[in-house]
This record gives C-alpha cells, structure tokens and sequence, in this order.
C-alpha cells in the first residue's frame, strides 16, 4: 500500500514538473545555429548578452504565430523585426530551419510547406552556414570560414520593417540598386504590412518622407549637413549619435548609440507616427523622446506653392514676403491650397534678383537640382542664369556654407521657426528686392569697391594739382620781387642823381 502511494507520488511530482517545463520557453545555450538545426515554438536564440532574443511570439491579443526578434528585458515583449509578417502561423506545429544553402525556412511541419525563407539567391550549397542572434539585433547568416561575418549569406538588417535600430541604414545603395525604408504594421496586433512608409526619398536632392499609400503626409526635408532640415531640435545628444551619406554609392541615414546605459530605437507605428523611443535600465519601460508629425505645420503642404506655415500665429498659414494669396476669396476662409504667387510677376528681366528669408523649412526638394561642391556665389549665378530657377540654397550649412541646391517651379511644404531653420533666396521683381537682399548688397559692393578705387586716385591727382598750383604761384612771385627791384634801382639812380636816395618799401 505504501508503496503504490510512493508510486502515485512519483508519477504526480513528474506530470507537474513536465507541465512547469512545458509551458517554459525553452533557449538554446549559444547564439548560433548550423545548417539543418532548427528552432521550434518555445524554443529560442539569445544574443551573447541577452539584449535580443528570437523565436515564435503572438503579437499584442492575436492569436497567430510568428517568428520575430525582441528585445530581451523589457516589462513587455518589444518586438523589432518579424520575418512572417505577411504570413501569420496558425498552430505551434512550425519550425525554422537553416538549410545547408544558409537558407532560413519556417515551414509547416505536418504538412510540409513552406511559410517564409529568407532568399533564393543560391541553390549552391555554402560551406558550414552558420545563423547567429547578433547584440545588435540583426540576424545574420554567414559561412563558417568569414569569422569577421564580413561577406554575409543573409542579414536581415538589410530587410527593414517597424523598426530603424542602431547600425540600420536608411536609404539606397546605388551600387546594387536597392532601397530600404520602413513600414509599420496594420496594427499593435497585427504585423503585416501597414498603410504607411518612411524612407528617403531621391527624386531630386534626397529628403526623408512619411507617406500614406503613394501621398506623402509628411516631409522632414533634404539633410542640411547637421539635421534634417524639418527637425531644428535634432541635435548632438549624450545617448546616440548619427550621420547622412550621400555619395555616387550610397544615400542613407543611420544612427549609433553612445552610452551603453540607454538604448533607443526609430519606430513607425500604426497611425504613420514616426517615433524616437528611449529605455533606460533602470526602468525598462520606453519614452517617447521625439515624435513627428508634430503639429499642424507638420502637414504636407497645408498652405500651397509659395505658402508659408507659421504655428505661433493663427491662422497659421500665410504668404511669404513679396507674395500675395492665388484666390484671396478661398484663402479668406482657410482654403489655403492654392497657395501664394508673386505681387509682381516675373518675367525674366535682367533686373530680377533674390530676397532672403531665413528660419525656414527648406521646400520640397523633388524635382531640384544640386551639386555639393559649388559656393553659394556660384548657386546665385546659376540660379540667375536660368528663368525657370525659382530659388537657391546652400545644400550644406555646417561650418560657412556648402553645395548648391535649386529649386524650379512653385515652393510647397515652407515653414518657419522660431530658429535653427535655413536660409533660402528667393527670386523676385527688380522693384521687390529688399534693401539687404543679395543683388542690393551686389550693388553696395560694387559702390564700396569704386569708392576705395576713386579715392586714393583723386586724391593723387589733387595733390599733383596743388603742387603744379604752388610751384607756379612761388615762381610768379619770384619774378615778380625781380621786376620790382630793377624798378626801383632805376628810381634810385634817378633820384640820386636828383635829390639823394630814397627807398621804396
């Protein structure tokens, strides 16, 4: 009897324990896998320092499978990248499996088929393929023999979704003409592609753009060397830091972080917000650090060509200087979508010039032209040359000033700041020019040049004058003294001879 107690015992004590280990997530030891591993529902791959970890996961209330990478630590699961994003699992009967090829595969298997691969680019099998969870998030695939992973099978850096993090880059890479943005997801609970993307936008001088389906909603702007030209507020921080390359190879935007205490991450989420998100360890919750888009102004071309938002005055939409509303009746009641024209039309008179305004949002950069080592005396001229050239800018700010960047037709999508904005040069009518506007100042210049020329010359020439005057007034009188004497010896003689002497004075 006691023994069969013993027994029951037993048996209870072994279901439990196989019930608690059962509902566990269970993670292999290293960050790695080798051809024909696989990793099953409940099983995971922790980076090295357990900062990301990746695996199967239901998103939010969903009650679908995917297979994604998350940051590891945080309170609640923080999901960066999704591989079946298009294509949800069902059931936990699903495995990834890294081929001999160095293909990543989740397929069915009960039935089989295949749900998600990460590339077809190679039916040639690769030697010893390797997968490993890296510490910054990026999966990569690589042959045994590349220890520094620099020639990769697979990354899926390279395959951006939500979310932009540190070493990700944004943008195109011309050489292999590719291009890289993000998208958000249909919802908190829903993975799949969303309505709205974020990416660079290289139709003309490069600027980054959220869009909903193929409209734009929000424009950042071109990169001005320090910034974006639409975020005045980014600026060097003690957390992250962050570059834009633009060169014959690539265009693209990427960040880094500097202290290991906080990370930080790019999201767009659902609603097309783009958002900066911070997370420090002593906390493990995110905040919101900078959000766009970030007020009225922010809208996509609210107040039209030659329009100008300004949030701190209402209504917030007006005409730039020198310019008056296209349809005053509809811009009298807030129909701001025809925008501003010139006061006086242009029509490419010699006279014609360029204002400058500064704080501003430079304007919509597509269809522009640029050129990154001109001056800005060159941009003037160029722009000048050519009729259809509406204004100029320097396309880089940092230090004095760099680079050309010109701009055709009407300016959409202007703001200004209250500072940290841009200076751009507007052309407008001889008549219109300001008293410090580039051709005035031209003039003034030119003044000041004929000044400094005229003066020393006249007075080199007064000098010579007065000399020529003097030394003909000195010899004149000299022969003057000359003449008076001989009259007077001759008078003296006389009245010598006369009377006695006398002397003339």
């Amino acid at each position: 009897m006691e023994e069969r107690r013993s027994v029951i015992k037993s048996m209870l004590i072994f279901r439990f324990l196989v019930a608690v280990f059962g509902s566990m997530t269970c993670s292999y030891a290293a960050d790695t896998i080798s051809a024909n591993q696989s990793v099953r529902y409940n099983e995971t791959i922790v980076s090295q320092q357990e900062i990301f970890e990746l695996g199967f996961f239901r998103p939010g209330k969903s009650r679908n499978l995917y297979v994604g990478i998350w940051y590891k630590k945080t309170l609640n699961q923080t999901v960066v990248w999704v591989a079946n994003r298009n294509t949800p699992l069902t059931d936990t009967s699903s495995v990834l499996t890294l081929t001999n090829q160095g293909i990543l595969v989740l397929q069915n298997a009960t039935t089989g088929i295949a749900v998600w691969s990460s590339a077809n680019s190679s039916t040639k099998s690769a030697k010893n393929p390797i997968g490993q969870l890296l510490d910054t998030g990026n999966f990569v695939i690589y042959e045994e023999a590349d220890i520094d992973r620099e020639n990769p099978i697979w990354q899926s850096f390279d395959f951006l979704q939500h979310t932009l993090l540190p070493g990700m880059k944004m943008g195109w890479n011309l050489v292999m003409g590719t291009e890289s943005h993000l998208t958000s997801w249909k919802s908190e609970d829903d993975p799949a592609l969303g309505d709205f993307s974020y990416s660079i936008d290289a139709r003309g001088y490069p600027q980054a753009i959220i869009t909903e389906g193929q409209e734009i909603v929000y424009r950042q702007g071109p990169w001005n060397g320090l910034r974006y030209t639409g975020s005045p507020n980014l600026r060097p921080n003690w957390f992250y830091n962050y570059t834009f390359v633009l060169n014959k190879r690539e265009i693209y935007y990427q960040y880094y972080l500097v202290n290991a205490s906080v990370f930080t991450r790019l999201v767009l989420q659902p609603t097309g917000r783009l958002e900066r998100l911070l997370l420090i360890n002593t906390n493990q919750e995110w905040s919101v650090y900078l959000s766009r888009p970030n007020d009225r102004c922010d809208q996509y071309g609210l107040c039209g060509p030659f329009g100008n938002c300004n949030i701190d005055k209402s209504p917030v939409c007006e005409c730039l200087k020198r310019f008056e509303p296209t349809s005053p009746d509809q811009w009298r009641t807030t129909d701001w979508s025809q925008g501003c024209r010139h006061t006086i039309p242009l029509d490419c008179d010699p006279g014609e010039g360029f204002n400058k305004y500064s704080n501003l949002k430079l304007p919509d950069t597509r269809g522009s032209w640029y050129d990154q080592t001109m001056t800005l005396e060159e941009c003037r001229n160029m722009c000048k040359s050519n009729c259809s050239c509406t204004a100029y800018a320097n396309s880089n700010i940092s230090g004095t000033g760099s680079g050309c960047l010109l701009w055709f037709g009407g300016l959409i999508d202007i703001r200004t700041f209250v500072g940290n904005g841009d200076t751009l040069y507007i052309r407008v009518s001889a008549s219109e020019l300001d008293t410090d506007s580039t051709e005035n100042t031209r003039s003034s210049s030119k003044g000041r040049i004929s000044v400094r020329v005229i003066a020393p010359v006249a007075f080199v020439v007064s000098v010579m004058l007065v000399s020529i005057w003097l030394y003909y007034r000195y010899h004149r009188k000299k022969q003057q003294q000359q003449g008076m004497r001989i009259e007077n010896n001759i008078c003296f003689i006389y009245v010598q001879g006369g009377l006695g002497c006398v002397f003339y004075i």
